[in-house]
């Protein structure tokens, strides 16, 4: 039975010491994606869901006739695996002396580099062409009145009121800091988190998060509004290896994401190899649950 450690550093440690820090630098992906990892968790190259088409009402009083259904299919293929590997030769792993060493040298950005991956995927769906509601503003005109159209937006296109969330990029979260119907309304009645936490939270029913890797995707995207049914994402870890040379910890960190930490030793090379992975894919989910915010 392996020992899964590294010149006396544990896999399981080294494993979950990096999940930890990604909470300050990622979001939860659940709260702008329907995850549909459950059903694919074990086996399977693609899962399927169904978006029910409209229907109206129609008089009865002539009998029980049936009217026409439809359901769109969406399917969300594990088309990307993705990942990161560290290779270290003998001497190298001999410098290493504490959980800490590879944690901020090694593991770390090797985690952030899989999990952005991940994220610039499902950003990279949102264009016009999929979802054609926007906001055109700048950062510094960008505010709470933005926030209170989009629910507007939101509730005249048949969303959910609850899970409503917006992710946007850290020039316009500050606008909302500054934005007085915001600011004034949380010393009063909500608390001191706006000023002393730098905290948007809700606003008009929307979570508000800043993050600072939104691509512009060439059409000047600068953020979204959205329920969660807008994108889809599934994903799970790779297989097992078997056998006793290959360290294997899977986990799934808090914002849903399931991770596979790699430990082994190349003879032939002398290096010992760590890596990250995950298997996952992305779909467009409803169109008219995201507005895209566009700086022009």
């Amino acid at each position: 039975m392996p020992s899964n450690t590294l010149s006396g550093i544990s896999l399981d440690a080294i494993a979950d010491k990096t999940l930890d820090v990604l909470s300050s630098r990622f979001f939860e992906l659940s709260r702008f994606t329907r995850d549909f990892s459950t059903d694919i968790k074990d086996k399977g190259a693609s899962v399927k869901t169904r978006l029910p088409g409209s229907v109206s009402a129609v008089n009865l009083d002539s009998g029980y006739t049936a009217q026409n259904s439809s359901t769109t299919e969406k399917t969300i293929t594990l088309s990307e695996y993705r990942g990161y590997v560290i290779g270290l030769k003998d001497k190298e792993v001999s410098f290493a002396k504490s959980v800490e060493w590879l944690e901020n040298i090694l593991i770390k950005p090797a985690v952030e580099a899989t999990v952005r991956k991940v994220v610039d995927d499902l950003l990279s769906l949102v264009t016009a062409s999929s979802f054609t509601n926007a906001i055109t503003v700048t950062a510094q005109n960008f505010d709470s009145d933005d926030l209170a159209d989009a629910a507007a937006t939101l509730s005249n296109n048949k969303v959910g009121k609850s899970l409503r969330s917006a992710l946007v990029g850290f020039d316009y979260f500050s606008s909302l800091q500054k934005d007085e119907v915001h600011i004034t309304p949380a010393k009063a009645y909500g608390g001191p988190q706006a000023i002393q936490d730098h905290d948007a939270h809700m606003i008009h029913g929307i979570d508000v998060t800043g993050y600072e890797g939104i691509p512009s995707n060439s059409e000047n995207l600068e953020g979204i509004i959205a329920h969660p049914s807008a994108l889809l994402i599934a994903a799970r870890t790779p297989a097992l290896p078997p056998g006793p040379r290959v360290d294997s910890v899977n986990r799934i960190t808090e914002h849903g994401l399931p991770l596979q930490f790699r430990h082994w030793y190349s003879r032939n090379l002398g290096l010992h190899k760590i890596s990250v992975s995950v298997l996952y894919g992305t779909s467009v989910g409803l169109g008219d649950s995201l507005i895209r915010i566009k700086s022009a």
